[in-house]
């Protein structure tokens, strides 16, 4: 992992990613991580804690967290799988599943292959979900 582009904040457990930063390697902490605007992920992204990914981000793999808000603009090649809530800003694509433990919501413009959540799924205007898994309690509004 380049550590260059990582600072540590020991009092909140976080890791701090800065901006147009790029990890060629699979990526693993153990704690929180906010992630700057245009990251660049080649391979996966596991936080065993809350993740905070910025706008404009790529991951070309899976992304696993306790809890996830991924910004507007992203790209996940992978899946995104969260223990507990997961929100997900405008224009996200994700080209594999989203499952979450909790609630998720999903914002504008949003495109998943496939969800799936233990609560419910907010969907807010317009998104492009191919398919839900059934039983999952989801709630329509407009934007």
């Amino acid at each position: 992992m380049n550590n260059e582009f990582i600072k540590y904040h020991s009092g909140s457990d976080t890791y701090i990613v800065r901006k147009n930063a790029y990890f060629e390697n699979a990526v693993s902490l153990d704690g929180n991580m906010m992630v700057g605007a245009g990251a660049n992920f080649w391979n996966g992204l596991i936080v065993s804690g809350s993740l905070e990914l910025g706008k404009g981000s790529l991951v070309k793999g899976d992304v696993k967290a306790e809890n996830a808000i991924i910004g507007s603009h992203t790209e996940i090649s992978g899946s995104v799988e969260v223990q507990n809530d997961l929100t997900m800003l405008n224009e996200v694509a994700i080209a594999g599943s989203a499952t979450c433990g909790g609630e998720m919501l999903v914002r504008p413009g949003c495109s998943i292959e496939f969800a799936k959540a233990d609560n419910t799924i907010e969907l807010i205007g317009k998104v492009n979900i191919k398919e839900i898994e059934s039983g999952t309690k989801v709630i329509v509004r407009s934007e």
